[in-house]
């Protein structure tokens, strides 16, 4: 009997204070009596807006909410900033006002504290000053001014305004537009006199409808910005596009301080490579990356070491119509043999011959065409097998492509939380989104540009790439006078025809052994070879290249990349600036 009777005096409590409650609300009321704005244009064309409202206060209140929007949209999507500073908020006597000054997403608020706020009309005078409220055109500047704003939740009874413009303006000319956001109704009266004009409305605003004043005047009549300050103003408006620019200066420190090779001292010829680097370092050295032609330069080396034998032959097609050239590879040494060389070297020759033993001449010969999706497993590997190499003889303190990858990563994290960055300022202050993601996304793509040159060489790997640029040397101008007492041998051209390849000059080196190098190789057996001359092989090397290279790195689909590369205003209620609402609190 107990819990029954606190049961049913709850319910009775709660029913009380929601009816009680549905009482004080139905209590509290908010009607804007009467809205004036003064709006003067002044001679620099700044605005001195001055608003006079009147709220009817039903019930008990604090005082009145105003919003202003003060960030816009530009067609192209940029940022536009009202620069708006309130000037004073005081009551019909003059008598200042508490005012709090708040930024709300893409307004600038003010709450104004109307004392005695109860079953009363009360009187805000609200004076603020605009720097940037003017549009200006090839032939006349405007005025485009959402007077009252239409985003008032509660009606507005009376709606005017006054736009003072300096002496002697000529061309003057008004519209207004009222109703709600879009709409194209003209129920105001306008009346021009002079340098002045004024609005009225015809009827009473509702819920969300405002009033906006549209003046026009000749050009000359205000200071118009000039090319630099609108340039600075656009910077103002649209600050985080100095994000790329802050980006920039750091990346371009980070490379001056650690992303330079130092200096390089002047070219001397050399007539070897140095340091007795392989065409495929030699090739990585010279540009920071291990490409396809550094890994079929290699598979020529072997092949004049005697590793390899490349054949060449011609293959009917469509019941011999036609023939085509394929590519055969014929081991000359069994993997024992293969401990002396390198690592990159070692494991071209593992994934050309995978069985690793001799055993018959058909398991010693493979065809080019069988590497195809099955050889790319092993350019991973290359790659790092050079580059480790390169670092443990001291020529880079750090991989080539892992800095690049560092500084890849680094710039898409940097990118994508810019983006959300944006995404957060344009909800909480109403920046434009797509100026926040543009400069997001240059800022990214700058730490990535700036990471494929932040690779640097030691000391001792400049020193070596010096050398290297002078083997270049060699190879290039050996055809000219300078050489001419040169001893060229066959010898010297097979020798060093990998590097030339590497290296990508092996026209001109093939040129200078033109009448020297007569026979045919025994490590190269081509098709076109009855009037043998360098660049017969030459040629055949090349076309050998561009196969193997779109065979190595062939892969199923299903497989990812090898990290190798081959090489006037018209108008509606609600436009311009100014506008918003209130509320009362």
């Amino acid at each position: 009997m107990h819990a029954r009777y606190v049961i049913r005096l709850g319910l009775l409590l709660v029913a009380w204070f929601l009816t009680d409650g549905r009482a004080l609300a139905d209590a509290r009321s908010l009607v804007i009596e009467q809205f004036q704005a003064d709006i003067q244009v002044l001679p620099s064309g700044d605005l001195l807006v001055t608003e006079t409202i009147r709220p009817r206060f039903t019930g008990s209140w604090n005082g009145l909410k105003r919003d202003i929007p003060v960030e816009y949209r530009t067609p192209q999507g940029f940022n536009y900033t009202l620069m708006l500073d309130l000037v004073s908020a005081t009551d019909e006597h003059r008598v200042p006002l508490k005012v709090d000054s708040i930024r709300d997403r893409h307004y600038r608020s003010f709450k104004v504290w109307l004392p005695g706020a109860q079953d009363t009309t009360k009187t805000l005078i609200l004076t603020y000053r605009v720097a940037n409220g003017l549009k200006y055109f090839e032939d006349h500047d405007e005025l485009y001014w959402n007077v009252t704003g239409d985003e008032w939740d509660v009606p507005i009874e009376s709606a005017a305004a006054r736009v003072l413009l300096p002496g002697k303006a000529t061309g003057v000319k008004a519209l207004a537009f009222s109703g709600a956001y879009g709409a194209r109704e003209q129920q105001a009266d306008v009346r021009i006199e002079g340098s002045e004009i004024h609005y009225q409305m015809t009827r009473p605003l509702g819920f969300r409808e405002g009033l906006t004043a549209v003046v026009g005047w000749d050009k000359g009549l205000v200071d118009e910005p000039g090319s630099l300050q609108r340039t600075q103003l656009f910077l103002r408006y649209n600050w985080p596009l100095a994000l790329p620019v802050g980006v920039f200066g750091i990346m371009w420190y980070l490379w001056y301080t650690r992303g330079r090779d130092p200096r390089l001292r002047p070219i001397i010829v050399s007539y070897e490579p140095p340091d007795h680097l392989t065409p495929a370092e030699l090739g990585t050295l010279v540009d920071d990356s291990p490409d396809l032609r550094d890994i079929t330069a290699t598979l020529i080396d072997l092949a004049v070491r005697g590793y390899v034998r490349i054949e060449e032959r011609q293959e009917p097609k469509l019941l011999g119509l036609w023939s085509s050239t394929g590519y055969y590879l014929h081991r000359l040494q069994p993997s024992s043999a293969w401990e002396g060389l390198k690592a990159h070297e070692a494991s071209i020759l593992r994934g050309i011959f995978p069985t690793g033993l001799l055993t018959d001449d058909h398991a010693d010969t493979v065809a080019l065409s069988d590497l195809a999706n099955r050889f790319y497993t092993r350019l991973d590997g290359i790659r790092s097998s050079l580059f480790n190499q390169l670092v443990t003889r001291g020529y880079y303190a750090r991989r080539p492509d892992r800095v690049k990858q560092a500084y890849t990563i680094g710039g898409i994290v940097v990118g994508i939380a810019a983006v959300f960055g944006s995404a957060w300022l344009s909800e909480r202050i109403g920046l434009a989104f797509q100026t926040g993601a543009a400069a997001s996304l240059l800022s990214g793509l700058i730490i990535v540009g700036f990471g494929r040159i932040m690779p640097a060489r030691t000391v001792r790997g400049t020193r070596a790439l010096e050398k290297v640029l002078g083997f270049e040397e060699f190879l290039t101008r050996v055809e000219s006078d300078r050489f001419e007492r040169l001893v060229k041998t066959p010898e010297m051209f097979e020798k060093f025809l990998p590097f030339a390849m590497a290296l990508g000059v092996e026209k001109n080196w093939t040129n200078a052994f033109d009448g020297i190098y007569t026979q045919p190789p025994t490590w190269y057996q081509g098709a076109n070879f009855a009037d043998f001359r360098p660049r017969n092989l030459t040629g055949n090397l090349s076309q050998l290249s561009a196969v193997a290279a779109t065979t190595m790195t062939s892969a199923p689909r299903s497989s990812g990349g090898s990290g190798f590369s081959s090489g006037s205003s018209g108008g509606s209620s609600g436009g311009g600036f100014g506008g918003g609402g209130g509320s009362g609190f």
